[in-house]
């Protein structure tokens, strides 16, 4: 199964190195990709940010305005939006972290610097995306899963991917902040927006309002709380990542902080969290309206504002909630008995399927690694024969062929034996999405993707598995093609194709244009040996260095892309899938049920194809586990697209 070979147990915790999934070398592909090729726009999502920082904190705050005009400034903000308790009570903070000391006072500025650019520019995308998702739930639906990313994952996590994007400092600091802070303002505002009484909306649109009058002058002010609400929320959030963006150097109270905390100084720390604390105090006054009834103090909203990570609950509006009940209607018709061609495709499932599941057991390649080849050289000749299920033969693409061939003669049995009408879909089309599913493993896999061995040859399981996949697909199709149902599909729209191009074409770029073989050996540890067996009793740190030195310059990192033509090849099944996914979803624009529904399925079929190519490869390299060579970040990128194809047919096969 593996080259490690392993002196434990099979119950034993260290077995799982052999199974290690490479997801950190993913990611470090991506990343180094987007840092390689999209640079400019890296710059220009940097520059506004930094232009910001740059007016608001070493122009405006710590250049042209003296402490006593900053003091008068938060003074009157405090009496404009609260009233003068609150306004004298900012100014007073401000002046006792300037009397803490002059570089104090500096770093207030530049805290206070920070929070206003993030919560501003969080103001300016959040209030938009909250009145979108308002209105349009089609898109907090989709919204929503991204929201739950932003705050639930550590930011720890994503401070990394952009301190190698964006670099260090005070402007990927702020960058970080909105991740974490934006979710809040989004939510709440939608919420707002959704509690407004249906019936006044009406009334309005009664009178002749558009709807951007309503939103302006109807829904807007009346869900003014909740937006003020999530804009305080937003503030407080923002000023918990003072601590955490200090670690890239982003400057700040938090600097001090982290100083104190590393050095063990009590009274620096203890003067910097005084600041911090002041500073805190004075937003949260600020920025929460005077008519709350919300009086809790700073800890207690920064507890409720971590809390709102999860989905408000939307409490009862009118005209939101669904009607009562409408009473039973006729009972549902009796299950009906298959049809003709209903038993043709169960009769092709359960006989294709036992062949197919049959061929795994048989021999697939003759004298090479079918794929092991790809992953140990040495398996380029390897004399014997290999079956579908070893590691050197099909690996997994051979286990997933043969586990949805069974899955298919079940299906095809249980169909002939127990024919009712919910058992119509896996005779029909549930036989024809399995069988697409395995024809496009056994293309990518046998057909394809195989060793350089010069002595290499099929053996009889590939052809017996391609000739039952074609019976189940033969039969499966046809069964398929002849479904109804009363319930109508939803007929694919203008904005579904529209997100069906652009998921193309990453998968296009996935699978044709990334990597699928990532070539990390290298002869380090051979030159590292022959340098420590020349320079016995050396200095040991100029040995390290050159050691370190000559390690780096023969190691190599090569990449084997979808197309290339000493690569597998496997980036064309990618891309047929892929062009034949988009064929399906322009199809669905007609007007006849039937076809809409049936070319539903064959994307949800094509959608199962193209993530079990990735993941049978990725497993495949997995099992063989040869140290410094692994599947590509492209596999993963296309087990993601597979997977969000196979969605979107799930849901065209569904009622409208």
């Amino acid at each position: 199964m593996s080259q490690r070979v392993l002196a434990t147990s099979f119950w034993d915790n260290d077995n799982l190195d052999a199974w290690e999934i490479p997801f950190g070398l993913w990611i470090e592909e991506i990343v180094f990709w987007l840092t390689t090729h999209i640079k400019g726009f890296l710059d220009a999502v940097k520059w506004p940010v930094d232009k910001l920082l740059e007016l608001i904190i070493d122009n405006l705050l710590q250049d042209w305005l003296p402490w006593p005009v900053v003091l008068l400034l938060f003074f009157l903000l405090g009496v404009a939006t609260r009233n003068i308790l609150v306004g004298l009570g900012s100014a007073a903070g401000l002046l006792i972290c300037g009397l803490l000391g002059n570089e104090y006072w500096d770093l207030t500025m530049e805290t206070l610097g920070m929070i206003i650019v993030a919560v501003l520019i969080c103001t300016v995308i959040g209030i938009p995306l909250g009145i979108l998702a308002a209105r349009v739930d089609a898109f907090w639906s989709r919204l929503r899963p991204v929201l739950d990313g932003m705050q639930v994952i550590h930011p720890f996590v994503y401070l990394l991917p952009i301190i190698f994007l964006f670099g260090v400092r005070r402007t990927p600091g702020v960058l970080a902040t909105l991740v974490f802070a934006l979710p809040p303002i989004v939510r709440l505002t939608n919420l707002g927006i959704r509690q407004v009484a249906a019936d006044v909306v009406e009334a309005a649109r009664a009178f002749g309002a558009t709807e951007f009058r309503i939103l302006r002058e109807v829904q807007m002010p009346l869900a003014r709380p909740a937006i003020m609400a999530g804009l305080n929320q937003t503030l407080l959030l923002s000023l918990s990542m003072v601590g955490i963006v200090a670690i890239i150097a982003g400057g700040g109270l938090g600097k001090p902080i982290l100083t104190a905390l590393n050095t063990a100084d009590i009274p620096v720390g203890a003067s910097a969290g005084a600041g911090l604390y002041f500073v805190g105090v004075l937003l949260d006054r600020i920025s929460q309206p005077e008519e709350s009834d919300d009086r809790r103090n700073l800890l207690a909203r920064m507890r409720s504002a971590w809390i709102t990570r999860a989905d408000p609950v939307v409490p009862a509006v009118p005209g939101m909630q669904a009607g009562p009940e409408a009473p039973a209607g006729p009972a549902a018709p009796a299950a009906l008995e298959l049809t003709a061609s209903h038993r043709i495709g169960a009769a092709a499932a359960l006989i294709g399927g036992l062949l197919a599941a049959f061929s795994v057991l048989l021999t697939w390649g003759n004298d090479a690694g079918l794929l092991s080849g790809w992953a140990r050289f040495d398996d380029n000749d390897l004399p014997g024969a290999h079956s579908g299920l070893d590691a050197t033969g099909g690996s997994w693409f051979g286990i997933v062929f043969g586990l949805v061939a069974v899955a298919v003669a079940f299906g095809g049995a249980s169909a002939l034996w127990r024919p009712r009408s919910r058992d119509k879909f896996m005779a029909g089309g549930g036989a024809f999405l399995a069988a697409g599913l395995v024809l496009a493993s056994l293309a990518a896999a046998y057909l394809t993707v195989s060793p350089r061995g010069e002595n290499y040859s099929h053996g009889p399981g590939v052809w017996l598995a391609l000739l039952g996949a074609l019976i189940v697909l033969g039969g499966g199709a046809g069964a398929a093609l002849r479904m109804r149902s009363a319930d109508e599909p939803a007929r694919a729209s203008t904005r579904e194709l529209a997100g069906m191009v652009v998921l193309t074409l990453f998968l296009v770029f996935a699978g044709a244009s990334g990597s699928w073989i990532l070539d990390q050996r290298s002869d380090a540890a051979q030159i590292a040996a022959e340098l420590a067996a020349e320079a016995e009793g050396a200095d040991q740190g100029g040995l390290a260095a050159e050691v370190l030195t000559e390690a780096l310059a023969e190691t190599r990192r090569v990449v084997v892309r979808g197309l290339d033509t000493e690569g597998p090849g496997i980036g064309y099944i990618v891309l047929a899938l892929t062009v034949a996914s988009l064929a399906a979803t322009l199809g669905r624009l007609v007007r006849s049920h039937a076809a809409q529904r049936y070319l539903g399925i064959v994307l949800f079929g094509l959608g199962c194809a193209i993530t079990a190519v990735g993941m049978a490869w990725i497993a495949s390299f997995v099992r063989l586990a040869t140290p410094a060579l692994s599947p590509g970040a492209s596999a993963f990128l296309v087990v993601v697209g597979g997977l969000i194809v196979a969605a979107r047919g799930w849901r065209a096969t569904s009622p409208a």
